[in-house]
C-alpha cells in the first residue's frame, strides 16, 4: 500500500474497527514510519480528553428569569423608557439595518441639484454667444466712377517729300556689259540709276510645239494645269493586296487605341482584325472590319486610321496596299498593333 493509504486506515487502527486482513500491514508501516506513529498518538491524546463539555454556569437561572426578562422589556417599550430603547439600540445595532433617516432627504434634493447643474452648463454655452464684444464700425461711401475719357486722335503723318532724283525721268541706261540669253550674270558695277525694262507680252513668239495655252514658262511638256509637281501622269493604278511574296508595308507611326469605357466596366477583351488600305504615300485611306467585337470595333477603326505606313515601291513606282492589321485589346494591360 502507499503511505496516504495507511494514513487512511491509522483512524480506524485507533478505534479497533480495522480489519483483522489490514491490522498485520498497518503494524509492519508504524514500525517503519515515524509520522504515521505520530499521527496514531495524536488520535490517542484525543480519545483521553473528556468528550462533555463542561456546563454553563447559572444556566438554570438564566432561562428561569428568561420569562420575566421578556415580560419587563415589554412594559418598559409600553411604558416609552429612555433606557430600554438606548439598551436595545445598543444591543441589536450590529445585526439589524436601519436605513439613514437623511435617504428622502437625498431623493428631494437629486432632481434639484440635476436642474441646477443643467442650467450652469446652458449658462456658460449661451454667455459667450450673447456676449459679441465691441464690433468694427463699417462706413459706407457714395462714391460714382466715371470711364476715362479717351485718348486724342494722333496726329496725322506728315506729308512725304518728292524728291529730286524720284521725279526726274528714269533714263534708259545701256548695259555695257554681254548678258547671254538663259544665264543669270552678276553686274560688274552697281549703276547709280536703273534702266526701265520694256514691257512685252509674256510667252514665246509662235509657242512652244505640245504646249498649253496659258501655260507657264519652263513648265514640264505634257503637264497638266493644276497638277502637282512630280505627280505621276495618267490614271491612278489599283492597290495591290500583300499576299505570297507581296509583304505588308513598314509600319513607321502608330497611335494606340482608345480603350473604350464600356468595354472595360463590362470587362471585354480580345483581337479586332481589319483590312487596312494606304495610299502612295503610306497613309490609310481605307479601313474594313474582318473580325469583329462590336465594343472594340470603333476604337479600332479610329486608331488605324492615325498609323502611317512606308510606301510600297513596285517596279521604281509608289503602289496603294492592301494588307490585314491585328489590334489587341487587354485589360490592365496598353493596347499593342498586332
Amino acid at each position: 500500500m502507499r503511505h496516504r493509504k495507511f494514513q487512511e486506515l491509522i483512524g480506524a487502527y485507533a478505534d479497533g474497527e480495522l480489519r483483522e486482513a489490514d491490522r498485520p500491514r498497518v503494524e509492519e508501516h508504524l514500525k517503519t514510519c515515524l509520522e504515521c506513529r505520530r499521527d496514531l498518538e495524536f488520535i490517542r491524546d484525543l480519545d483521553r480528553h473528556p468528550k462533555t463539555s463542561p456546563s454553563v454556569p447559572r444556566e438554570t437561572e438564566y432561562w428561569a428569569s428568561f420569562s420575566g426578562r421578556v415580560r419587563a422589556g415589554i412594559d418598559r417599550r409600553q411604558a416609552g423608557a429612555p433606557a430600554s430603547r438606548v439598551a436595545e439600540v445598543e444591543m441589536f445595532k450590529d445585526s439589524f439595518y436601519r436605513p439613514e433617516s437623511v435617504t428622502r432627504v437625498r431623493a428631494a434634493v437629486f432632481p434639484l441639484s440635476l436642474a441646477a447643474h443643467v442650467a450652469i452648463l446652458l449658462l456658460l454655452i449661451v454667455l459667450p454667444l450673447m456676449r459679441t464684444g465691441e464690433l468694427p464700425t463699417v462706413e459706407v461711401f457714395s462714391a460714382f466712377l466715371a470711364p476715362p475719357p479717351p485718348p486724342p486722335p494722333p496726329p496725322p503723318p506728315p506729308a512725304k517729300k518728292k524728291s529730286a532724283a524720284t521725279s526726274a525721268r528714269i533714263k534708259r541706261v545701256q548695259a555695257t556689259a554681254q548678258v547671254e540669253p538663259g544665264r543669270l550674270v552678276a553686274p560688274v558695277e552697281i549703276p547709280e540709276q536703273i534702266a526701265e525694262e520694256a514691257l512685252s507680252d509674256i510667252g514665246v513668239e509662235g509657242g512652244v510645239e505640245g504646249g498649253v495655252e496659258g501655260g507657264v514658262v519652263g513648265g514640264v511638256l505634257g503637264g497638266v494645269v493644276g497638277g502637282v509637281l512630280g505627280g505621276v501622269v495618267g490614271e491612278v493604278e489599283a492597290p495591290v493586296r500583300a499576299i505570297g511574296d507581296v509583304k505588308p508595308p513598314k509600319l513607321v507611326k502608330s497611335v494606340d487605341p482608345d480603350y473604350p469605357e464600356i468595354a472595360r466596366q463590362a470587362r471585354v477583351e480580345g483581337i479586332v482584325i481589319v483590312e487596312a488600305t494606304t495610299d502612295v504615300y503610306g497613309r490609310v485611306i481605307g479601313v474594313k472590319v474582318l473580325r469583329s467585337i462590336p465594343l472594340l470595333d470603333q476604337a479600332a477603326i479610329d486608331a488605324v486610321r492615325q498609323w502611317v505606313y512606308e510606301p510600297m515601291i513596285i517596279n521604281g513606282r509608289p503602289r496603294p496596299v492592301v494588307f490585314m492589321v491585328t489590334v489587341r485589346f487587354q485589360l490592365k494591360m496598353t493596347p499593342l498593333p498586332g
